[in-house]
């Protein structure tokens, strides 16, 4: 076994040797986090990723998706290696976690002017998961692809249960933009009975 299977698994079998249902952030409490980066990175280093087999995949994106409260390991392979994230990125489509997903869409953001990795974005954008699909559309408007304010436009009218959220997002999303957008979307919004998008409003329209 290499390191890297055997950190996973360590970790696996501190977790109980399944998820299960958990609350808030439980990965923290595992004392071997720097083994199990040092295991990780040192894939990412030493080989080139196309080479990896399905299993080493999937570690690389479990553990990715176990960081998610640090984001250390998704930072770090985004300096030492982008091609590895992009890889990584278009491998999350099909087999990773979302907690994997809406991590790498926001490194993504990082690789200006990069097609693959806006194509990336754009896949990811439609995700089933909402956070997922927040994070691509953010990064997108970070990049300043115009594309992405009809995206957020779309995010704004759909209907599930952090649409709160995601309609702060939105706001976000079409000031980076630029967009004529915005102003008819913050009126909407300091109307609103929810506290948060409310107050969240407010405050963009003090700070013009």
């Amino acid at each position: 076994m290499t390191d890297l299977s055997i950190e996973t698994t360590r970790f696996r079998e501190w977790a109980g040797g399944g998820l299960g249902p958990r609350e808030g952030q439980w990965e923290c409490d595992y004392s071997d986090w720097p083994a199990w980066h040092r295991a990780v990175l040192a894939k990412v280093d030493e080989s080139n990723p196309r080479g990896w087999s399905q299993a080493e995949i999937g570690h690389v994106l479990y553990a990715i998706a176990r960081d998610n409260d640090a984001q250390y390991l998704v930072r770090e392979i985004r300096k030492r290696r982008p091609g590895a994230l992009r890889f990584l990125a278009r491998a999350s489509l099909a087999h990773g976690e979302a907690d994997a997903r809406w991590q790498l869409a926001a490194e993504l953001e990082h690789l200006a002017e990069d097609e693959e990795a806006q194509a990336l974005l754009f896949a990811l954008a439609t995700d089933q998961d909402e956070y997922v699909r927040r994070r691509a559309i953010r990064a997108l408007a970070g990049l300043g692809v115009r594309a992405a304010e009809e995206l957020a436009w779309a995010a704004w009218h759909r209907a599930d249960e952090y649409q709160e959220w995601a309609r702060m997002s939105v706001l976000e999303c079409l000031q980076m933009l630029g967009s004529p957008r915005l102003e008819r979307l913050l009126a909407e919004a300091v109307q609103d009975d929810r506290p948060f998008l409310r107050q969240f409003a407010e405050r963009m329209q003090n700070l013009k």
